[in-house]
């Protein structure tokens, strides 16, 4: 049994399948996901988990390439971009 790191077994497997030029994408409700696409929901109430909180924990089990974030992310929130870019420098 798995004790440290992201103990969920659906993103468990998920990451494990994840190779070079794969894409991951972390979002808060409302993002339309296609059908064909795994989704994995992790909401437990209002902003529970995070988003910040699900990027800390993937940065330590992902070798993370490069990222993207929404073109409004920035000027909605700069705060959060920032935590972003030190999460993933």
């Amino acid at each position: 049994m798995k004790k440290k790191g992201i103990l969920n077994r659906e993103i468990s497997r998920v990451l494990a399948t994840l190779g070079h030029y794969d894409l991951l994408v972390v979002a808060d409700a409302g993002l339309p996901i296609p059908i064909h696409a795994d989704c994995i929901d992790l909401v437990v109430d209002k902003d529970i988990p995070t988003v910040l909180q699900i990027l800390k924990l993937l940065s330590s089990e992902l070798e993370v390439e490069e990222f993207y974030v929404a073109e409004e992310g920035n000027s909605i929130n700069s705060a959060q971009y920032s935590d972003i870019e030190r999460i993933f420098p």
